[in-house]
C-alpha cells in the first residue's frame, strides 16, 4: 500500500470506531450530511440519493447478501445467465497465505468479496508475503457500518482470487444503471487504478452531460462491440429488483460478469449538476414510505406493482 491508501484505511478504521456505536439512521444521516451538507428527508425522500438511504434502512431481502458477495453471486450468474460470463476463481478461502499466492498462476486479482475498493493486483515482481497480510487485514473490515450497508454485514468474509483479464491493458467497466427492470443508462470506468475518468451513455450509446465523483472523458468513448448482449444481461440480471448496477467487462471474444451493487457510492451519488439527484429520484418507483416518520420495511426485489 501507498502511504495515502495507509492513511484512507486508518481513517476509516477511526470512523468505523466512532459510527459503530450511533443507531442506523443518526450514523446515515451523518454520512449524508458530510457528503451533501444537508440532512436526507427520510419521512418523504425524493431525490435518488435519499432514497438509497432509505432503501439501506428499510430493505432486507435475503437475496440482498447473496448477490453482492464476490463468491456466491458467481453462482446465480451462472443459473441466470451461463458459465461463459463468469471470470473463472483460481483460489477463494477465509485466509490465504504466502505460500497459496506462490502457487497461484499470474498476472491474477486479489480482492476480497464483502467490501469495494481494495484489490491487489499479483504479478512474479508482487511481495507475496505483504499481499497476503494486506489481504488477511481486509477480513477485519467492517464495511456494512461504515455506510450501514446491512446486505454486506451478513458475508461471510473471504479473499478471492481470479486470472487478470486485462492482459493487452487495462479494460473499461462498463457498469449498467437498471431501474424497475430496465437499465437508464450506463456508466463507463476509465483507467481506475491510474487517471480514473467516467462517463455516461444512454443506451443508445448517446453521451449524457453529467458527472459523478470523477471528471468526465474529454473525447467519446466507442460503444462496446457487445453492447447489445450486455444490456440484456443487464436487465436478465436485474429483473425483479427495484434497482441494481450491473458491472460487465467487454473482451474480444465476449463480455464478461463483474460484480452486482445495490447502491452505487452508498447511495451518496453526488451527481453534477445536482438536479440529476433529484431527477433520478421523481423518476424512479421505490416506495418511500413514511407513515410516523420511519423507514417501512419493503422487499428490495419485488418491483413496484408485483
Amino acid at each position: 500500500m501507498t502511504l495515502a491508501s495507509d492513511f484512507k484505511w486508518t481513517a476509516k478504521r477511526a470512523a468505523l470506531n466512532v459510527l459503530r456505536h450511533l443507531p442506523d439512521r443518526v450514523a446515515l444521516s451523518i454520512d449524508y450530511f458530510r457528503v451533501f451538507g444537508r440532512l436526507p428527508n427520510l419521512r418523504t425522500p425524493r431525490r435518488f440519493s435519499e432514497k438509497m438511504q432509505h432503501m439501506k434502512l428499510a430493505a432486507r431481502d435475503p437475496t440482498m447478501p447473496t448477490i453482492v458477495d464476490k463468491i456466491c453471486v458467481k453462482e446465480f450468474v451462472r443459473q441466470t445467465l451461463g458459465d461463459e460470463w463468469l471470470i473463472p476463481t483460481i483460489w477463494h478461502g477465509d485466509e490465504v497465505t504466502e505460500a497459496i499466492l506462490g502457487e497461484i498462476p499470474k498476472p491474477a486479482v486479489m480482492k476480497p468479496n464483502h467490501s469495494s475498493a481494495h484489490v491487489r493486483f499479483l504479478s512474479g515482481e508482487t511481495n507475496l508475503g505483504e499481499a497476503a497480510r494486506a489481504a488477511n487485514d481486509w477480513l477485519t473490515y467492517d464495511h456494512h457500518v461504515l455506510h450501514r450497508e446491512w446486505a454486506y454485514g451478513q458475508i461471510k468474509r473471504q479473499i478471492l482470487i481470479e486470472p487478470l483479464i486485462a492482459n493487452g491493458g487495462p479494460l473499461n467497466d462498463y457498469k449498467f444503471w437498471v431501474f424497475d427492470g430496465a437499465v437508464r443508462f450506463v456508466q463507463v470506468d476509465l483507467e481506475r487504478f491510474q487517471k480514473h475518468r467516467r462517463q455516461f451513455y444512454n443506451p443508445q450509446w448517446e453521451r449524457l452531460d453529467f458527472a459523478l465523483k470523477y471528471p468526465s472523458a474529454p473525447d467519446d468513448i466507442p460503444a462496446p462491440k457487445h453492447l447489445s448482449r450486455m444490456l440484456a444481461a443487464a436487465e436478465t440480471l436485474a429483473a425483479g429488483f427495484r434497482f441494481l448496477r450491473v458491472d460487465l467487462y467487454d473482451t474480444p471474444d465476449r463480455p464478461l460478469f463483474g460484480e452486482l451493487t445495490l447502491a452505487p457510492e452508498a447511495g451518496l451519488c453526488r451527481f453534477s449538476p445536482d438536479r440529476i439527484d433529484l431527477e433520478l429520484g421523481e423518476a424512479w418507483s421505490y416506495p418511500a414510505a413514511s407513515q410516523g416518520g420511519g423507514a417501512q420495511p419493503v422487499s428490495f426485489t419485488m418491483r413496484a406493482g408485483t
